[in-house]
């Protein structure tokens, strides 16, 4: 831990060097915790959050997870305490309890003992002092501090006369909240109408700190919108060091990212360290772009389904097997059922039937590349020899076009609502997409290729999509009918 050196500076010298300069504010107040220096993006926003040229102001902030943002802003309000005219302070966390850890923290820092010193004590002149609430004169004005969660309702929350000058919306809208947008919904509402129309009249600083997430993102919004100053950064520049070296070195960073994309979830620190809702791979996909299922469609009863089957390869470290479902509604393809694994033969063509049997699907289509497309000889044979009857089987053929290629078109259908994800498959989905690079061979791509199929399926056979009643002659197929084929594998 760095020592902590003890420096001998006139009060007044040390009280305006404290208003000009944030690292020295910083370390003036809490010696021991503000151990590195903020960097250039910081002093430039400290400066402007200060400059107060407009009787209203609305800044949307983007700093990167991990990067000291609401140390940034407890810091900020430490200095609006001391320096300015700003006399209501209203602290919004996405729940109370984060808001009045906030304040807590500011009322620690006011109660620093050179901050004390140099400013005097706070408390001496309080008059209403509880974890969400503090109402004290200091500094030759009324000051009123108060912490509230998302969503709080906030009519008369003025004191003393006074309504907030000061509005800091600091991370109010969490990750899961963006996953849902009728909850993103609820909360913008919540702030355009409720929250930022609670302001005092003769003016406000509105500061919203926040994350960029892939789906419904509120510092998004406000970035895009004309009437807000928007200032969002990533943990890594453009030159390819780290906003924070010292911090945060951008080591640290890479392998932090390295580590989530081998779990499936790059976008995560895209969004949150990079802070950037462009979440594409060298794919050139933006899976936070890929439309949700709509609602009505889990409700809707399927005109027809079918299934794609792309077999492994049976090389040791190739693709698993892949067994995908789609149901058609209104004419679109969803796909909204998946089993893969290292299957033989045999268990894909047990996998597949049951899988067909239970969903009323007749249409099982099998990727016909080398081998695999005896797998349609097997098939027919396995349900002649188990009294299976309804079943069409039919070969998919890639017709020279270049595996990558139909890929790729495929998950441009996926982007235009051409074909649906099913929850159930989604993530399975865009973790293989995340991952998946055009310019290599080698990709895995077990998943994502039979997309590529769809289309052509949806077009070559639509008589066979329709739903069809099975009928099993005498008994129910189960593993011992497949005992009995001599399949030759």
């Amino acid at each position: 831990m760095s020592e902590v050196a003890e420096l001998n500076a006139p009060a007044a010298e040390a009280a305006e060097l404290s208003r000009q300069d944030l690292n020295f504010l910083g370390m003036l107040s809490a010696p021991e915790e503000f151990v590195y220096s903020f960097p250039p993006f910081y002093i430039a926003l400290f400066s402007l959050l200060t400059a107060f040229k407009s009787k209203l102001e609305r800044y949307a902030i983007g700093i990167p997870r991990g990067f000291a943002k609401t140390t940034f802003i407890k810091l900020l309000c430490l200095w609006y305490i001391l320096f300015s005219h700003k006399q209501f302070i209203l602290i919004v966390g996405a729940s109370e309890d984060l808001a009045v850890n906030t304040l807590s923290d500011i009322g620690d820092l006011l109660s620093g003992p050179n901050i004390r010193k140099l400013f005097g004590n706070w408390q001496s002149a309080i008059e209403v002092d509880t974890q969400a609430l503090k109402v004290f004169h200091f500094r030759g004005r009324n000051i009123i501090l108060r912490a509230i969660g998302a969503g709080t309702a906030v009519r008369g929350i003025n004191r003393k006369n006074k309504r907030p000058d000061v509005i800091i919306m600091d991370d109010v809208q969490k990750r899961e909240t963006s996953e849902n947008k009728e909850l993103t919904d609820q909360l913008l509402k919540w702030i355009l109408g409720t929250l930022m129309k609670a302001r005092s009249n003769d003016g406000c600083t509105y500061i919203y700190v926040g994350n960029m997430y892939p789906q419904n993102c509120i510092l998004e919004k406000l970035k895009n919108n004309s009437q807000w100053t928007s200032f969002v950064v990533g943990g890594i520049l453009a030159d390819g060091s780290s906003l924070w070296e010292e911090l945060r070195p951008v080591e640290e960073l890479l392998s932090e990212y390295q580590a989530d994309l081998e779990m499936g979830h790059g976008e995560i620190f895209i969004s949150e360290i990079l802070n950037s809702t462009d979440i594409a791979s060298a794919s050139g996909i933006d899976v936070g772009k890929i439309p949700q299922l709509p609602e009505y469609f889990n409700e809707a009863d399927p005109e027809g389904s079918f299934i794609i089957i792309d077999p492994s390869s049976g090389k040791k470290g190739g693709d698993d097997c892949t067994i995908s479902h789609y149901s058609v509604c209104d004419s679109i393809p969803i796909f909204d059922e998946l089993t893969h694994g290292t299957f033989s033969p045999l268990d894909t063509i047990k996998a597949a039937i049951e899988m067909g049997l239970r969903r009323n699907t007749r249409l099982i289509a099998v990727e016909g590349v080398a081998y695999q497309s005896t797998l349609l000889f097997w098939f027919e044979q396995y349900c002649q020899e188990s009294g299976i009857t309804g079943f069409e089987f039919v070969e998919l053929s890639p017709k020279g076009q270049a595996k990558n290629n139909r890929i790729k078109r495929g998950l441009l259908r996926l982007l235009a609502a051409e074909i649906y994800l099913h929850p159930r498959v989604r993530s399975l989905v865009c973790a293989q997409i995340m991952e998946w690079n055009p310019l290599k061979i080698n990709n895995a791509d077990d998943i994502i290729d039979p997309i590529g199929y769809v289309e052509e399926l949806m077009r070559e056979y639509p008589h066979l999509i329709v739903k069809n009643m099975f009928d099993v002659d005498s008994h129910v197929a189960d593993a011992s009918h497949g005992d009995t084929l001599a399949l030759p594998f």
